[in-house]
């Protein structure tokens, strides 16, 4: 990866592995979640291809950093919406990426956290798709199906009721955070991310800007009604890949005071 902006000064230039984790290490305020959101997008802003699925409009480069930034955070929440299209199971790393774990002192995986005011979720979920895999969390309402629920209980699901007809995001951020969950990765979906940033939960947005044009109907990163007033960004970082995809980081504005979580 080549460093192309840092605004806290790094010089440009090309990154090593242990000088990309540093980039791209959570900063984690002493008793808050720290959400970051993460999509990829082609040139002309559609977030999947004509399959429907971001990946195949990720470049090799995008599939590093996206696993890079799995192994730097303590929970991946994704929508349920996202989950079922993606195939989303409890998630399983490469030694590669374990190895960045035990470093950084973190669990061995990353909680799943899926969120879904129906629970409507094949408990299949709970395993991964090939060797050990972290834990999974549901995130529901409590007017869910109880059959489902025990459904995926019995699967090893753990079900997270908070909210009554929609899923109480804020509850479910500080429930996680409460557990030493802080370093939060959004993977998506759209309505889910702007719900997000309409809460003001998020504190990071990631955008990978793939070197590809799609055209069609293609999806954006958010889905739903506009925000009432926009949401102003700080550019953080830039990165270019060898493929040419760049890759960026955006803070919220206002930011959240951040410290180190030891």
């Amino acid at each position: 990866m080549h460093l192309l902006h840092d605004r806290r000064g790094t010089p440009a230039g090309e990154l090593g592995p242990a000088e990309l984790v540093e980039l791209l290490r959570f900063p984690v305020p002493p008793s808050h979640a720290w959400l970051r959101t993460n999509f990829v997008s082609t040139v002309d802003g559609s977030i999947t291809g004509a399959d429907g699925s971001s990946g195949s409009i990720s470049p090799d480069s995008d599939a590093h950093h996206f696993a890079l930034h799995r192994a730097l955070c303590d929970a991946v929440v994704v929508a349920a919406g996202t989950a079922r299209a993606e195939g989303y199971r409890a998630v399983d790393l490469a030694d590669w990426q374990r190895d960045v774990r035990a470093r950084e002192g973190l669990a061995p995986f990353p909680t799943l956290v899926v969120v879904s005011a129906s629970a409507d979720l094949d408990p299949q979920i709970a395993t991964p798709a090939t060797g050990e895999g972290g834990p999974v969390v549901v995130a529901t309402t409590t007017t869910a199906p109880p059959g489902r629920l025990d459904a995926l209980r019995d699967a090893g699901v753990e079900v997270l009721q908070r909210g009554t007809d929609s899923v109480d995001l804020a509850a479910v951020l500080d429930d996680l955070a409460g557990r030493g969950l802080p370093r939060l990765l959004c993977e998506g979906g759209p309505g889910l991310h702007r719900e997000l940033l309409a809460l003001g939960l998020v504190d990071e947005v990631l955008l990978t800007l793939a070197p590809t044009v799609v055209a069609g109907p293609g999806p954006r990163t958010t889905r739903g009604d506009g925000l009432p007033d926009p949401l102003a960004l700080s550019l953080a970082y830039v990165l270019r890949g060898e493929d040419d995809a760049v890759f960026t980081s955006y803070r919220t504005l206002p930011e959240k005071p951040v410290g180190r979580l030891e």
